[in-house]
Parts: structure tokens; C-alpha cells; sequence
């Protein structure tokens, strides 16, 4: 038996539920997944691995701010977000990607929590005063340690 597996639309920018046979649902977030790949192809000048290739090996899809590091953390969040493979996982409408592409919402951290990690640089912009205030204390600290 042979099974021939056909997107339907543009490889790159066909979520996986649009392979198959006719029995697949689709629905407003199989088009979000498609804007999130046409977004990350103009951010990035790539367009992202497609769907199959994802599937059989998740670290091939890098992320927009790794191959375009002027990109925000926000944006490239978003946009991860939007290509997530399984529909669930992705945005439930247009206006709630938007909101995430514009800052005024948070995507939920995926399963390798990678929404949530954020670089050394930005923890420390984030919290400079808590570090100025705990490097402080910790001079004091030090100075009555030595009288």
C-alpha cells in the first residue's frame, strides 16, 4: 500500500492539519499558522521548515530573533506562537496574535518553556534595582564581617 501525504497550500506555510485526507478540522488557527510563517519569511528572509520536516526534527525551526537578532523578543514570541504545531498551541484568534505581536499579551510558554526564557541581558535591564539594592546589602555585609 502506498499513502501519498499532500499538503494543501504552499509547503512552508502549511500547518500540519492540512495534510492528510479530507477528515482534517481546520479552523481560524490553521490561517494564523499561515500568517505566523508568512511573518517569520519577511522578518527573517527564510521562510520556515515546513510542517513534515518539524515534525520528524522540532530543532530545525529556529527562532525569527535567532536569525534576525534586531528583532524584538516580543515579535519573535509571537511568531513562534502563531507556527506552533499542534492548534491548540497556537493563538485562538487574529486579535489575540495581535495583541502578543504588539506587547499587550504574553504567549504562554510552550512545553520546552521557551516563551518564558529570557537572555542575561534582559533579566538584568529588568531588575536593576532589586541587583543594585542586593549588591549593596551585600557590601555592608562584607564590610561588618570584617570589623
Amino acid at each position: 500500500t502506498i499513502t501519498v501525504v499532500q499538503g494543501k497550500g504552499t509547503i512552508m506555510y502549511t500547518p500540519l492539519e492540512q495534510y492528510g485526507g479530507e477528515g482534517g478540522h481546520t479552523d481560524a488557527r490553521t490561517d494564523i499558522y499561515a500568517l505566523g510563517a508568512t511573518l517569520y519569511t519577511l522578518l527573517t528572509d527564510y521562510p520556515p521548515p515546513h510542517a513534515k520536516a518539524r515534525f520528524l526534527n522540532p530543532s530545525v525551526l529556529k527562532s525569527p530573533r535567532e536569525v534576525n537578532p534586531k528583532l524584538s523578543r516580543q515579535v519573535s514570541n509571537a511568531v513562534m506562537w502563531a507556527i506552533e504545531m499542534h492548534p491548540d498551541d497556537r493563538p485562538g484568534s487574529a486579535q489575540q496574535f495581535q495583541e502578543a505581536l504588539q506587547g499587550r499579551a504574553q504567549p504562554p510558554a510552550n512545553s520546552n518553556g521557551e516563551y518564558a526564557v529570557e537572555g542575561v541581558t534582559d533579566i538584568l535591564r529588568a531588575n536593576w534595582p532589586a541587583l543594585i539594592v542586593a549588591f549593596g546589602l551585600l557590601i555592608v555585609a562584607v564590610i561588618l564581617t570584617v570589623l
